[in-house]
């Protein structure tokens, strides 16, 4: 959650697609995360996810137990991500508050921005 509401408005430093060069997994995946699926929005992000695991990925295969698995986890805790997404963001159009503030409150997650040099002055 705080990585995605990171990419977007960027008060936490991060790894970006351009230090992660040369067709290794982990910059696919990152490159991947920043320039498709944070685009997409709340929801289709899930759905998205999903059909990618269980249908590309063939999950269909590993029976039910499987299908349960790709549901929670493609489906369910993706969308539970965009619904807490849009929750921060609701939170800051009504009060008047930074990011870091907002995931605090509602999150309960304390994020250690660090200040931008032009912020400190």
């Amino acid at each position: 959650m705080v990585d995605l509401l990171n990419l977007e408005y960027g008060f936490m430093p991060h790894d970006s697609v351009a230090s992660l060069r040369g067709g290794q997994q982990a910059g696919v995946k990152r490159w991947l995360k920043e320039r498709v699926y944070a685009r997409l929005p709340g929801g289709l992000l899930a759905l998205v996810y999903f059909v990618y695991r269980y249908v590309i990925r063939l999950g269909f295969l590993d029976g039910q137990a499987g299908t349960a698995f790709h549901v929670l986890q493609g489906f369910w805790y993706r969308y539970l991500v965009d619904a807490k997404v849009a929750e921060v963001r609701r939170y800051m159009a009504s009060h008047p508050c930074g990011m870091v503030d907002a995931i605090e409150q509602v999150l309960g997650i304390r994020v250690e921005a660090q200040r931008l040099s032009s912020d400190a002055d």
